[in-house]
């Protein structure tokens, strides 16, 4: 499991996705807005409701041994989210990740169990009296990180809808554009179905103007020269299967081919010497 697959694992742990309401807000990779803070907490909760306990809840997450190591190696690192949280969980891709005696005190576990939606508490994080208030730069830093998030989905919103919205025109232009040869020459749609078929069985398309270009745009493109060649072998040869061993038989085994030869003069020499010549 990566960051962005226990990221998604701890977000449906809080919110379902189908809940319109779901009584709190998950912040991803929140940064610090303001002066005195640099450091990032990898996923905030907010709760509004009373289920929730109207809490802030901080998660520092690692997906290897070695990563938990080097955070113990920094024990100052979580320290400014972890004071402004109501509580601080560490979230691990696997419980073996942390040894006994290394979770900071204060500090809860969770990982991924059985559960699809919840995750396994394996330990409890202790929660700040009922008084503790986050400091107005921690909830501005979460404003402007949900702010980011916002423009963010918005801007996807509208990429996709435009992208509908070209691929349905597109659309519409072919079929209209379909409709109209129709109308002009009922043959037309045929023809034009005809040769899609035709450059599909070649494998790529034609190139109809490489000859006066003088080359081929190259990767999946066929001129009409290398069709030509084709067919005057298929003409020649009498039959697509023999037209390819014309084109390639003859120098497919040239050692072989040359043993043949040699082998074909020996038997005529050997039919003249028995005629007396």
């Amino acid at each position: 499991m990566n960051t962005a697959e226990l990221l998604a694992r701890l977000q449906r742990h809080y919110i379902k996705p189908s809940d319109p309401l779901p009584g709190g807000v998950f912040i991803p990779e929140c940064g610090w807005n303001g002066q005195g803070g640099w450091r990032r907490c990898d996923a905030l909760y907010v709760g509004f409701t009373s289920s929730s306990g109207r809490i802030l809840i901080g998660h520092e997450l690692k997906i290897s041994r070695a990563d938990w190591l080097n955070e113990l190696n920094k024990r100052d690192k979580a320290d400014q989210w972890a004071d402004e949280s109501h509580e601080w969980w560490l979230v691990v891709s696997d419980p073996a990740i942390v040894r006994d005696g290394e979770l900071p005190a204060g500090w809860g576990l969770m990982a991924p169990g059985r559960s699809k939606t919840r995750l396994d508490i394996i330990a409890n994080a202790d929660r700040k009296p009922s008084d503790h208030r986050p400091s107005w730069h921690a909830v501005r830093s979460i404003l402007a990180r949900q702010d980011t998030l916002r423009a963010k989905a918005i801007s996807d919103i509208r990429r996709t809808a435009a992208d509908d919205a070209r691929k349905d025109n597109e659309q519409r232009i072919e079929a209209a554009v379909q409709a109209a040869a129709k109308r002009v020459d009922p043959h037309g749609a045929q023809l034009h179905e005809r040769l899609q078929a035709i450059e599909t069985a070649l494998g790529g398309r034609i190139d109809w103007d490489a000859e006066r270009r003088g080359y081929i745009r190259g990767g999946d493109w066929i001129g009409l020269a290398e069709l030509k060649l084709i067919a005057e072998s298929v003409r020649a040869a009498g039959t697509v299967h023999d037209a390819i061993h014309h084109l390639t038989g003859r120098y497919s085994n040239p050692v072989q081919s040359t043993r043949r030869a040699l082998d074909d003069l020996e038997k005529a020499l050997a039919q003249l010497r028995k005629a007396g010549v």
